[in-house]
């Protein structure tokens, strides 16, 4: 149809919904929310994160994030046939949406300028010692565990599915770390089919950082272990979403936008979170309204070195 904008290519699209996104800005009122659902989509096995994107020209039009809602996709499992291939050619089936909600500053975004910390960082080598595989791989998009056995299947499924006979390296970026190894003095010698860089401080997405000091940070995990990275191998970077003075600051978006290479192509966006405990169901059912969201999932950005 010709009023339907997902029928464009994805660059037309954007240049329609930057008008969507300015007609929302002058309707609505400050302090009030619009929100959209949209998905990723996939060219020649590789992500478009056509998501972020979008969120983008939301921020560009003058809203800022107040929620960053994931939709699972009950319908996408992968038995049978599209388990096989998911396997075999190594892809994940997308099986999530994001639903962004937006906020029309009351005042003006300088005015309510979030406050960052000025934590410390640094990065040390991290080691996993995965000797028994696991039988069955994830195949989409979402990657649910039990909170206790979150670390150790995250770990297995990305040595598993993308380091070739545990030909892997994984870097943690982080705060408060003990001096040795610090990437002053870090030095990557050997090559390597999976690269990981972790970020597990901030996994409890209550973490006061200072997002500018973190992306850097991030960035001189990339470059430092880049070229040590074999063609066809893949860069992995563990991140969350947090909230700092009740704006949400979207991090994996925010590093799709500082990876520019390109020998590094985005092969796929997961989400990860875990499977709540009867005790946990029971104390949130107990809790009275807030007015924000809990932050439950964390990202996997998999780029594939070309």
């Amino acid at each position: 149809m010709e009023a339907d904008l997902s029928y464009l290519d994805i660059d037309d699209f954007l240049i329609e919904m930057r008008k969507v996104a300015k007609e929302c800005f002058r309707v609505l009122k400050p302090g009030k929310q619009c929100a959209l659902l949209i998905g990723d989509t996939r060219r020649r096995r590789h992500v478009i994160p056509l998501g972020f994107k979008l969120i983008n020209v939301f921020l560009e039009t003058g809203f800022y994030l107040r929620e960053l809602i994931i939709k699972r996709q009950h319908n996408c499992k992968t038995t049978g046939f599209w388990h096989d291939k998911s396997i075999k050619n190594n892809f994940l089936l997308l099986a999530h949406e994001y639903l962004p909600v937006f906020e029309k500053p009351a005042v003006s975004l300088e005015t309510i300028k979030a406050k960052e910390e000025d934590v410390p960082l640094s990065i040390r080598e991290k080691h996993y010692y995965c000797k028994k595989e696991i039988s069955s791989l994830e195949t989409t998009s979402v990657w649910i565990f039990p909170e206790k056995e979150k670390e150790t299947l995250l770990a297995k499924n990305l040595i598993q599915r993308y380091a070739d006979k545990q030909n892997y390296i994984c870097l943690e970026v982080g705060s408060h770390m003990p001096s040795i190894n610090r990437s002053d003095n870090l030095r990557i010698n050997n090559y390597y089919k999976l690269a990981w860089i972790k970020s597990s401080f901030i996994n409890n997405h209550h973490v006061a950082i200072n997002v500018n000091a973190y992306l850097q940070m991030v960035r001189k995990a990339i470059d430092l272990v880049k070229p040590n990275i074999n063609f066809g191998g893949y860069l992995v970077i563990d991140t969350s979403d947090v909230r700092i003075s009740n704006r949400l600051m979207p991090l994996a978006k925010l590093i799709v936008d500082i990876i520019r290479e390109k020998d590094l192509w985005l092969k796929e966006i997961v989400i990860v979170t875990t499977e709540p405990s009867e005790r946990t169901r029971a104390d949130k059912g107990r809790q009275e309204t807030k007015p924000y969201l809990d932050i439950i999932h964390s990202y996997i950005l998999v780029y594939e070195k070309r």
